[in-house]
């Protein structure tokens, strides 16, 4: 769904837009957060109780302020992005209920032949706003409560996600690493195939750890080095599998349930002597779960077996960062593409897991010594 502007209209919109968040925003606090040494995001939240979900979640990637960041998200009380259009920049506002973006075009003042340059969209899948002219996102929430919070999911990732994918050697995506010595491992699965679980009971055990569900990957040129890079603080854990943890998870922090995922959601903070960034991935692994199997077992995989690890990966992350559409196909083939020729050229192995988590931790810890 498309709405056209003329450029004159389109300047006052974003007049209007600063006057209206100076007076809005006069007591905003702000971060600036480190996405993987690639990027640096500003951060603007005006309600101090969304500062405590956010001090929780993003902890690990809270860095100095710096003069001129890549982007800023700002997050907002609203009650529908479409009053955000409305109130905030006195635009009106196309919606329909099947469009999964909706977009203000701009119409330049030279009229190229009628060209139209998006300039202003509209995400219905996560209810941001994002303006191109200086990579502002806006964030629309109706409750900074945690439990509201928490429930709406993974409030920065596909925002993030967009703000990284402009790289040509970088992107988020949806796996865990953990390692030793240096050595890191990438899991790629599908979600509820164990990647978090082993994740996190591998960080427990004493391994190297970057993430359990989402991080970033990175390259400093075309030909360098794999690396991975964490964005949350936070775990989730199926409350069994919690239950199963539980003494080993003393120094973890309670946050909520997340109602969404049927999952507890846990503060690491505390264990940030184990946290890595920029980390070298050297191999990936991706988990099968063998609930009648003994033990867990490694096996290096090629052909057609390391295809569908690949395929996992890249699936799951745009399944993950939002569901693909006629007008998301172009862009989705290309991250596909990108995320295939970051790993293809890593080893790929299967691992069976078992029902025993501290055998399945140090069948990867075996891995990792071996690479």
């Amino acid at each position: 769904m498309y709405g056209h502007l003329r450029e004159d209209r389109w300047k006052e919109a974003v007049r209007r837009l600063r006057t209206h968040f100076e007076r809005e925003l006069s007591d905003a606090e702000d971060c600036y957060l480190d996405l993987g040494g690639v990027k640096t995001v500003r951060l603007v939240v005006a309600d101090p109780e969304a500062w405590n979900m956010i001090r929780r979640e993003l902890g690990w990637v809270v860095t100095d302020p710096v003069a001129s960041p890549d982007a800023s998200i700002t997050l907002l009380k609203y009650d529908s992005p479409k009053d955000f259009f409305r109130d905030a920049m006195g635009l009106p506002f196309i919606h329909s209920e099947e469009a999964r973006f909706e977009t203000i075009c701009l119409i330049p003042e030279n009229g190229e032949d009628g060209k139209l340059f998006p300039t202003a969209q509209y995400n219905r899948d996560d209810q941001t706003v994002h303006l191109r002219d200086d990579n502002s996102y806006y964030y629309v929430t109706k409750s900074y409560r945690p439990e509201d919070w928490i429930n709406e999911g993974h409030v920065f990732v596909q925002m993030l996600f967009r703000i990284l994918n402009t790289e040509p050697s970088t992107c988020l995506v949806h796996g865990a690493c953990v390692g030793a010595g240096g050595h890191g491992i990438l899991m790629c699965a599908r979600g509820n195939m164990g990647k978090s679980t082993l994740a996190v009971t591998s960080m427990l055990n004493g391994m190297e750890y970057v993430s359990e569900d989402y991080l970033i990957l990175s390259r400093a040129n075309p030909e360098g080095e794999l690396r991975a890079s964490p964005i949350y603080s936070i775990i989730t854990l199926s409350p069994r599998m919690y239950n199963v943890l539980y003494e080993k998870m003393d120094k973890a922090r309670f946050v909520g349930i997340s109602h969404f995922k049927g999952k507890y959601v846990f503060d690491m903070s505390a264990y940030s002597d184990r946290l890595r960034r920029d980390y070298p991935i050297r191999a990936c692994v991706f988990p099968e779960i063998n609930l009648s199997a003994m033990e867990p077992a490694v096996e290096l995989v090629s052909g057609s077996e390391k295809s569908r690890a690949i395929t996992q990966i890249a699936h799951s992350t745009i399944f993950q960062m939002w569901s693909s559409g006629l007008i998301r196909e172009q862009q989705d083939a290309k991250t596909i593409l990108k995320i295939i020729g970051m790993v293809r050229d890593l080893p790929f192995y299967r691992i069976t897991l078992t029902t025993d988590l501290d055998a399945n931790s140090g069948c990867l810890r075996k891995l990792v010594s071996s690479l």
